[in-house]
């Protein structure tokens, strides 16, 4: 296990693919580093030897990673370099500037552990092709993530989580005119025209599927002066067990071993002004946060064997 006290941060880069991020203010390190408690648990799943956290951020979740039993090596992978700076200052871990779509070129393969804490919505919502085009973006990295990690490795995913029959309608209730106005400039400023398929009733109310109103409420929740970033990422990339299914058709040897979604602690209270109503009246909140694990079949029969 490699001792936190003495080793160094080591710092490389790789020119590629991945695409401009809006600067990361201080106070979105801030929220980060809070929530490590919760995005802790994904390390229960890590099985020891060389384990990557992509999108790394602050370091928070890297650290604690580095300091688990039979760690030989955390390496914290981000393309910012706003996170890289944060990263650099973390004892302990390898620092690579870099996306997913790089691991290759990074000379990341034969790991025994990745780990993606919120980072599958922010590969659809920034990659080349478009956020149209998200999901594509997402499995075409999921299949390079899957080839760098060893037979038996694991991947841990922790993500937005669409909410179950998406397409069903649902009614936002405001808390009144600055909740209303608030709602318009996230409507104003969101790049996807399906998202902004918000019908004014009246009264404070507009009507929506639970997928257009799940993303308003995760965006308003952190308030207007986070707009100008927190419209550009969508969060709802997939339902629980569509990402599954996603992971299975890439035919990399991943099988899924753990899933979950459930409403992260702060959503309710930070909303308790705004509701949502289902069709017959009845209260609803959508699941906010999902885990997923797969692990990587130990070992592969040729397809023409």
């Amino acid at each position: 296990m490699m001792n936190p006290e003495h080793a160094a941060t080591r710092v490389l880069s790789a020119a590629g693919t991945s695409t401009a991020r809006p600067e990361l203010e201080e106070r979105y390190f801030r929220r980060m580093a809070a929530a490590v408690d919760e995005k802790t648990q994904l390390t229960d799943w890590l099985r020891g030897g060389r384990v990557l956290d992509i999108g790394a951020g602050g370091g928070e979740l890297a650290a604690r990673i580095a300091v688990l039993p039979d760690i030989e090596e955390t390496i914290a992978l981000d393309d910012s370099a706003d996170a890289i700076a944060h990263l650099e200052q973390m004892p302990g871990i390898t620092v690579l500037s870099g996306s997913a779509d790089q691991l290759e070129v990074l000379g990341l393969r034969d790991l025994d552990g990745i780990v993606m804490s919120s980072v599958l919505h922010e590969i659809a919502s920034y990659g080349p092709n478009g956020p149209e085009n998200g999901r594509q973006t997402i499995a075409a990295n999921l299949a390079i993530i899957a080839e760098a990690l060893s037979p038996g490795g694991v991947l841990v995913i922790r993500d937005f989580v669409t909410p179950a029959r998406p397409d069903r309608l649902t009614t936002l209730v405001t808390p009144g005119h600055d909740g209303d106005e608030l709602l318009s400039a996230y409507l104003d400023r969101v790049p996807l025209l399906e998202l902004r398929r918000l019908e004014s009733l009246g009264q404070h109310r507009f009507a929506g599927t639970a997928r257009v109103v799940t993303e308003a409420l995760l965006t308003v929740n952190w308030g207007a002066e986070s707009l100008p970033r927190e419209t550009q990422e969508q969060y709802c990339q997939f339902e629980l067990d569509e990402l599954v299914d996603v992971v299975e058709a890439l035919g990399a040897g991943l099988t899924p071993v753990h899933r979950e979604a459930w409403v992260q602690p702060g959503y309710r209270q930070h909303l308790a002004a705004w509701s949502v109503l289902e069709q017959d009246g009845t209260p609803w909140f959508p699941e906010t946060k999902a885990i997923w694990v797969f692990e990587k079949a130990a070992s592969q029969i040729p397809p023409n064997a």
